[in-house]
């Protein structure tokens, strides 16, 4: 029997490593809590960065002025992790004097990674939202006295602020976007709340702002955070909180309140803080009330699969200390009037499962598909909430990392895992990945040769100490018995230090060695991946199938004695019971997303039934190769729900392969999916010709269009129209707008036949757009000469404004008609500018359309009135009526 090197494609590290780790420098707080806050982003490159705050003193000016944070990146999905830059204070990064008071870039950064554009930021920008401020005056004063003095916890800074970067050399320079919110004095925090107060800080103010989360929502980006600021209340109907205005003076209230601002990316300020969560009022005396008793912190926002949203925050105002709150809008969650939330111990958990962790600083994050993982400082498990719903149950896994403050979760495209960071020890940065389940590359059901059934889980997910009663869980089940098939496939994964890992396909919980000693009669039960080695040795047999040898005992194997049997380790036999096929579960249509699509893999458009495919694996990343590597081909045709298994092929040293295509394969667009062991799927579309008997390439088309003939408008709807007269026939046309496809339509084959077809456009804006078409069939392409369609009408036609004030009173009617042309689907006034009403049209174009301002309670003057009509092209103003109001 041959032992099989399973050749990684990518590192992975279960049990991770050490990011920083605080060394002899003196730190401007506790040692304790010197190195804290990792947080983390992914790029659209696959590059993994993070930061953390790092408070040592600065050398330079023996303080906190110059502080930076540390930026780290991964190249490897979060197996290894290397110093790329630090990012500067404000005062030292611009020359605008607004932000020379800003000295220290100091602590809580939150990396976020623009999914779109938003103003004058483009989609893939990295930000980076940090609290900033000037010096530490507690600690230099301290010093300053003695300098022998040691802090042991925070101090007193000044001029705290939430100030926003940004990058776009995936974080190797960065630049000051702007300051999102301004605080006052820090007067100590993490335990010395109003205690560490600098003789500077002549009011002794507490008005710190705090961890910054970055969210793009309706085109804008917005930003939560904890706010230390003095607020007497928020208006109910806005949410907008209402500043004391003695917050920079009088006596402190030590609360905190969780708000949000606003920003379209080109205006000069964010919105004004609106209310998240106000915690509870406080008296202050004297008739005065403040919010944010309780001090609810450290927002994470995200939306779930029913339609809601969920916040999750930490709260000290008694009971349990993590609390969440669900809205219809996330920028409305000050509207159920609630001050204080849900406990998060309230949640709907699975059977087996602890009530979801305490103890605060808690993360959710939304994977993908949709799933929901949990954590806080408390555990160092996670909770999964597999619906993804706002009311869906919550399940409790094991990872390999213990808990830690502000334990950071990072789901990572390219492998589908969840790269934790962590703060442990003494100001250690720590990380580690863990699979929970549906992460890339291949899966494989495990056929017993003696049985002809599967390893299964009994239906079970989690790890078996949690969710079977601490009983072991892996059996031979019959193959498809399982109420969720994805129970009974496995990833066969190299560990980091040989040997291979089983990890389930419902919870990416391993097959393990229960208790971990590799004897005789052991049973498998499932459990977190946490060995360097794995369990397993891979052995292949001359005839296909394979045995799994225990890596501690090489002298025992992976056994299904039985029929329904429980999974053991036993001595060497030679009955079948311990020989295994492994069968790969092939992609399904839904598997095919666009995160994999890859059109370099097949460069042709078109292929014969019984041709051979030519197949070009090549990524551009620093770690992930396809050479000298076996993938697994299959073709999903048109109309079938089955993929056909075109076999294994080798991939070359230039990640190139050959796949021969079946002459009975379906005719049509097929999709080619190449899955890989350890690395995501990658597919392309072909179209398959059918064996038409053409004699030569197709004759030439000629394309046509009805706009303007249908309505008489040159509106964004139209038909392109093919005809072919007479000729050689075409299998299929390709119909491109602009250079870029956007229909493929088959044709019948029919000789010399005229053939006909037609594509419907919608939805184009006012503009020029160019189409040829490209007739194929066997023996080769033929293009047809451009034809460029002109839209003028895509948007509003314009309204037209009148008024009914005949007597020149404050009360009358503004009327605004569309008499005829394009259709609108809303609109809105405007008076002096401002808007000042909106609605909705049922479009039926080119009918007319009508709206109506009723305004009352004019005080004499003038008014000019505007309207906006506008559709999905587009907005027409109209012109400006002007009102007199005199009586």
């Amino acid at each position: 029997m041959l032992l099989v090197p399973v050749i990684p494609a990518q590192a992975y590290s279960p049990t991770g490593g050490i990011m920083y780790q605080l060394g002899s420098d003196p730190c401007l707080k506790g040692r304790g809590n010197c190195a804290i806050y990792p947080k983390s982003a992914q790029l659209p490159s696959g590059r993994l960065v993070a930061s953390f705050e790092k408070a040592t003193v600065v050398p330079e000016t023996g303080g906190a002025d110059r502080e930076t944070l540390p930026i780290y990146k991964s190249d490897d999905y979060g197996t290894t992790w290397q110093s790329l830059s630090e990012v500067k204070a404000p005062a030292y990064l611009s020359s605008d004097p607004q932000y020379a008071k800003y000295t220290s870039n100091w602590t809580n950064p939150y990396l976020y990674v623009l999914p779109q554009d938003v103003g004058s930021l483009k989609a893939g920008t990295l930000l980076l939202a940090s609290v900033v401020s000037g010096d530490d005056y507690y600690y230099k004063e301290h010093k300053a006295a003695d300098p022998t003095w040691s802090p042991s916890s925070d101090g007193d800074r000044k001029d705290l602020a939430i100030a926003l970067y940004s990058s776009t050399d995936e974080g190797v320079t960065w630049n000051v976007v702007n300051v999102i919110a301004t605080g006052g004095w820090q007067g100590g925090s993490a335990g010395a709340i109003g205690r560490n107060v600098a003789g500077a800080n002549t009011y002794k103010q507490v008005d710190p702002l705090w961890e910054p989360y970055l969210m793009v929502y309706d085109g804008e980006l917005i930003c939560y955070y904890s706010d230390e600021n003095d607020y007497i209340g928020f208006d109910p109907a806005t949410g907008v909180a209402t500043l004391d205005p003695n917050n920079d003076t009088a006596t402190d209230s030590q609360g905190q309140v969780l708000v949000h601002k606003t920003w379209d990316g080109s205006s000069s300020a964010w919105s004004d803080p609106v209310i998240d969560v106000s915690g509870l009022t406080q008296n202050m005396g004297g008739g005065k009330a403040e919010i944010g008793g309780g001090r609810p912190g450290m927002t994470n926002v995200v939306p779930t699969m029913d339609g809601k949203w969920l916040i999750t925050y930490e709260y000290w105002g008694g009971g349990a200390n993590v609390r969440y709150k669900v809205a219809d809008d996330p920028l409305k969650f000050y509207a159920d009037g609630d001050p204080a939330g849900t406990p998060i111990t309230s949640l709907p958990v699975d059977s087996g499962s602890k009530k979801p962790a305490t103890g605060g600083s808690p993360v959710t994050i939304k994977l993908p598909d949709g799933r929901l993982v949990y954590n806080a400082s408390g555990s160092g498990d996670v909770w999964v909430n597999q619906s993804g719903r706002s009311d869906g149950v919550w399940k409790e896994y094991q990872t390999s990392l213990g808990s830690g403050y502000s334990r950071n979760l990072q789901y990572v495209n390219g492998t589908g895992r969840i790269v934790i960071l962590r703060n442990q020890g003494t100001s250690t940065i720590a990380y580690g990945e863990v699979d929970l389940g549906h992460s890339e590359g291949a899966y494989y059901r495990l056929v017993n040769r003696k049985t002809g059934q599967v390893i299964g889980t009994g239906g079970k997910t989690n790890d078996a100490n949690i969710g079977n009663g601490d009983v072991p869980d892996v059996v031979l089940e019959d193959a498809g018995s399982a109420v969720s098939k994805d129970t009974q496939y496995w990833h066969i994964f190299t560990a980091p230090n040989g040997g291979v890992s089983l990890l389930n396909k419902s919870g990416g919980r391993a097959a393990a060695i229960w208790t971990g000693n590799a004897t005789v009669g052991q049973k498998i039960g499932q459990w977190v991946d946490n060995s360097p080695t794995g369990s397993w040795n891979l052995i292949k047999s001359d005839d296909g199938y394979y045995k799994l040898q225990a890596v501690k005992n090489t002298g025992v194997y992976l056994t299904g004695s039985t029929t329904g049997a429980a999974l053991t380790l036993q001595n060497a036999v030679s009955d079948g019971s311990q020989e295994w096929q492994l069968a790969q579960e092939a992609p399904a249509a839904d598997d095919l997303t666009s995160g994999d699509h890859s059109a370099s893999l097949i460069s042709s458009d078109t292929i014969a039934q019984n041709g051979t495919l030519s197949l070009n694996a090549t990524v551009t990343h620093p770690v992930v190769s396809h050479a000298n590597v076996t993938g697994h081909v299959y073709a999903l045709t048109p109309g079938s729900s089955t993929p056909v298994d075109l076999g294994a092929v080798s991939f070359g040293s230039d990640q190139k392969a050959t796949v021969s295509l079946p002459g009975a394969l379906k005719a049509g667009d097929s999709k080619i999916a190449v899955v890989f062991d350890e690395t995501p799927m990658m597919w392309d579309s072909v179209y398959v010709l059918p064996g038409d008997g053409a004699a030569s390439a197709p004759a030439k088309g000629v394309l046509s269009s009805n706009n303007g003939w249908d309505d008489g408008l040159r509106d964004g709807d139209y038909t392109i129209t093919m005809n072919l007269w007479w000729g050689q026939n075409a299998d299929l046309i390709k119909l491109y707008e602009n250079g870029e496809l956007v229909a493929t339509r088959d044709l019948t084959f029919g000789g010399d036949d005229a053939q006909n077809v037609s594509v419907d456009i919608s939805g184009r804006p006012n503009g020029e757009y160019k189409y040829t078409g490209v007739l194929v069939n066997s023996k080769g392409s033929t293009e047809t000469a451009p034809l460029t369609v002109k839209v003028t009408d895509a948007n509003p036609g314009k309204p037209v404004l009148s008024a009914d004030n005949w007597d020149g009173d404050g009360t009358y009617t503004v009327t605004a008609d569309l008499w005829w042309g394009q259709n609108a689907t809303s609109y809105r006034f405007l008076e002096n500018g401002a808007v000042v009403a909106t609605g909705d049209f049922a479009s039926n174009t080119p009918a007319a359309q009508q709206a109506k301002l009723n305004v009352s309670g004019k005080a004499a003057g003038t008014y000019v009135y505007t309207v906006e009509f506008s559709n999905a092209a587009g907005a027409t103003t109209s012109s400006p009526l002007t009102v007199k109001v005199t009586n």
